[in-house]
């Protein structure tokens, strides 16, 4: 029906003569001035509520306001004119993008939207805001479904703007790319309370391998750090699961049962994880309350003397994954905040095991090396015992992970075509390396190879083949870490009566005791020493939470020898001490005590004085990440970690899993050097490798040691304030009998 003339109608109103058409499928009004309901035309509101058949409607140049429409109706060509002040799009689920034409939107206030799956529904209400912000429009309340994915801004951009409901302006679902601090993100929830706001399911920091500086770290989720040239700030995941640590009081109150397992040559007792502690959460702001009131004054006093339990702190449940990128100088850290129950996603890739490969034809040709430099894949084989050549198909895919091997003697990897002509060489050069045999290597898939034939030591440990078409590069490594709830020892070992406690003695931590020692009495304690496992969590942790590597300059360095009292810490809970160009930065006359030139003895703490001014007080020990002493003072033994360094086994860290598995991890074999770069990985392993080395400002900022004897324990931390110790570093020289007067222990549970 086409009516584009106003005559013909007693009273005016166009559709006063047509309430009784029911069945109306297309309607033509364009500048028809009558085309309205009753009332003589003077109501601009056209209703067609009820033509539940309409399929086309034209009332463009008609002047109404209103339009309502039928719910559902199979409308596939809008026409509405520039006067409309109010825009409902609902369920009219055949109107194409192209159907629907617009005059104009300037006179737009009320907007709503829902059910339309042709249109962009959200790009339409962006023209909306946008022509408000520029003052040509007049949006002043919409509702709208929604399902996608956002920074957050379109909250806060649409957070002043009216509804039509309720039940808020936005409904559906928002899965943010960014993580928001849980306090917004309660406002935003009170503001729209039928909108599911999912937060990142995990934080990725980076670490830029290409540089020197120990603060290489940048937080990708709030663009802080080295990359953005700004402060590091940890947020999101990360600050989430440093809310959830503080000290403790605790008491074993189930013991667990043991097995038996040969560590560094020792056949000794080991817990299993099935016993239980009962712990109490100490004030934040002195460990020498207990946090039973908000006001340390209402709290009640700790004794941190044994007497009322070990003095440990609660590391709390997460979930995490390391990347390396070695080919683009890139490492990464990923942490999720979810509990047990709630493990981020899974990405979609392809995984390939040793035997998977081995599986398929012409997958695994033993004896034989990859030789760069050469135009063909036959030309590039070359007999050698010591490796073995694994080809996979990659043809479909964007990249590729694969386990690789230094390029000694140019041996390395190749992509060939359909032809068996190579178009793409990657050698590892062995300059500068922070790499080992085993470890693996992403790179990008050229589009006309079908094929990867790479080289493998025969030795080395074979991790797996990721191939993706993911452009993340978090998504090549799919396995998420599952990190338990633990209690590790606030301060180090200390001897009460016939046992080790984790307390304030009034003297310093016990030392001068074997590793078998240390072992047996921990476990009988029903807990054990400090493992590898915690080694790397604590040093991961102060990386996520500062945004570089050098814990000495961070939190100081302490007093310069291995007999500090213990406790210097507890008056002020979880707070850090800090470094001596921080402390110099608010009173120039600290003590300037510096050790073999090279870093400055002592630790301080940040208080303000009298008149709210900053200040600074100088302290022994050192408190980093909450824990008193962590490096420095006294080695820590520790448990579930040997070298056995057996044949084909040099250098490489036997650790011990929680459910009683182990695996090996390579580490360097040059001693007595520098950390550049550690092997990371999946379990974000803080296992020195390479063969380069750097200094006490650079890189790691840490000293590692290691014997290629049989049997070796591993200390970690160091023994004094000298620049060669912080939380990355280790010491694995010796055999299980040895002791000395610098070597102590820490209790975990």
């Amino acid at each position: 029906m086409s009516v584009e003339k106003p005559g013909g109608y007693r009273n005016g109103s166009f559709m006063s003569s047509t309430n009784a058409l029911l069945l109306l499928e297309e309607l033509n009004m364009r500048n028809n001035l009558l085309a309205r309901n009753g009332d003589n035309g003077n109501v601009t509101t056209l209703d067609l509520s009820w033509q539940a058949r309409l399929k086309s409607l034209d009332v463009q140049g008609t002047g109404i306001t209103r339009l309502r429409l039928a719910t559902g109706a199979p409308i596939v060509r809008l026409c509405l004119p520039n006067t409309l002040e109010e825009l409902f799009l609902e369920y009219l689920t055949k109107l194409p993008e192209s159907g629907l034409i617009l005059e104009g939107i300037n006179n737009i206030t009320g907007y709503r939207f829902v059910g339309c799956p042709g249109i962009d529904g959200f790009s339409l209400l962006e023209k909306l805001h946008a022509a408000k912000k520029a003052g040509t429009g007049k949006l002043e309340r919409f509702s709208i479904d929604i399902d996608r994915e956002d920074d957050g801004s379109l909250l806060e951009k649409y957070y002043e703007y009216g509804t039509y409901t309720s039940t808020g302006a936005i409904r559906g679902t928002i899965r943010l790319m960014k993580y928001m601090e849980d306090e917004e993100a309660e406002k935003y929830r009170e503001k729209y309370p039928e909108l599911n706001i999912i937060q990142p399911s995990y934080s990725v920091i980076e670490f830029d391998n290409s540089v020197s500086d120990d603060a290489n770290i940048s937080n990708l989720d709030n663009k802080t750090g080295y990359k953005y040239g700004n402060t590091y700030v940890m947020s999101a995941h990360v600050a989430a699961i440093f809310k959830n640590r503080f000290r403790v009081l605790a008491k074993v109150t189930k013991m667990p049962t043991s097995r038996k397992e040969i560590i560094a040559g020792q056949e000794v007792e080991v817990n299993n994880p099935d016993g239980e502690m009962t712990y109490y959460p100490l004030h934040e702001s002195s460990s020498n309350f207990y946090a039973d009131a908000e006001n340390i004054n209402d709290c009640t006093v700790a004794k941190l003397n044994g007497n009322e339990g070990e003095w440990m702190m609660y590391e709390p449940f997460f979930w995490s994954k390391g990347v390396n990128d070695y080919l683009n100088n890139r490492h990464y850290s990923c942490y999720s905040s979810n509990g047990p129950d709630n493990m981020p996603p899974i990405p979609a890739a392809t995984v390939l095991t040793l035997d998977d490969i081995k599986g398929t034809q012409g997958g695994f040709l033993a004896e034989r090396k990859i030789l760069s430099g050469k135009p063909t894949l036959k030309d590039s084989y070359s007999s050698d015992k010591t490796y073995s050549v694994c080809k996979v198909d990659v043809a479909g895919y964007k990249r590729v992970r694969f386990p690789s091997v230094p390029g000694t003697n140019l041996v390395g990897s190749v992509f060939v075509d359909v032809s068996g002509n190579v178009v793409k060489t990657i050698v590892i050069p062995t300059i500068g390396l922070n790499f080992e045999a085993g470890m693996y290597l992403i790179t990008e898939i050229p589009s006309n190879a079908v094929a990867l034939h790479f080289s493998i030591l025969n030795t080395a440990e074979f991790d797996k083949v990721v191939l993706s078409n993911s452009d993340k590069i978090e998504d090549m490594e799919p396995d998420w870490v599952a990190n338990d709830e633990h209690l590790c020892a606030v301060v180090g070992s200390s001897v009460v009566g016939s046992k080790l406690r984790a307390c304030i003695t009034g003297g310093s931590t016990a030392a001068a005791m074997t590793w078998s020692d240390f072992h047996y009495y921990s476990q009988q304690r029903g807990m054990q020493q400090i493992d590898a496992l915690m080694h790397s969590r604590i040093a991961n942790l102060f990386y996520a939470r500062y945004g570089r590597r050098d814990s000495q300059e961070q939190c100081g360095a302490g007093q310069h020898n291995n007999n500090r009292i213990t406790g210097g810490t507890a008056g002020y809970g979880m707070q850090d001490t800090i470094g001596y160009d921080a402390a110099y930065a608010i009173n120039n006359k600290v003590t300037n005590s510096l050790i073999d030139g090279l870093v400055h003895q002592y630790a301080w703490y940040v208080s303000q004085d009298e008149y709210g001014a900053p200040m600074v007080t100088q302290v022994n020990n050192t408190c980093c990440i909450g824990y008193e002493d962590i490096y420095g003072n006294k080695y820590d033994m520790m448990d579930g970690v040997d070298l056995p360094n057996d044949s084909g086994n040099q250098g490489k860290w036997r650790i011990w899993m929680p459910d009683g598995t182990t695996r090996m991890v390579k580490g360097k074999t040059s001693s007595d050097q520098w950390i550049t770069g550690v092997a990371h990985g999946k379990y974000m392993d803080i296992v020195p490798v390479g063969t380069a080395n750097g200094s006490s400002s650079t890189y790691y900022c840490d000293k590692y040691y290691v014997s290629t004897a049989a049997s070796r324990v591993v200390y970690r931390g160091y023994n004094n304030a000298n620049a060669n110790g912080g939380v990355s570093n280790a010491n694995t020289n010796n055999d299980a009998s040895n002791s000395n007067t610098n070597v102590g222990s820490r209790l975990e549970i």
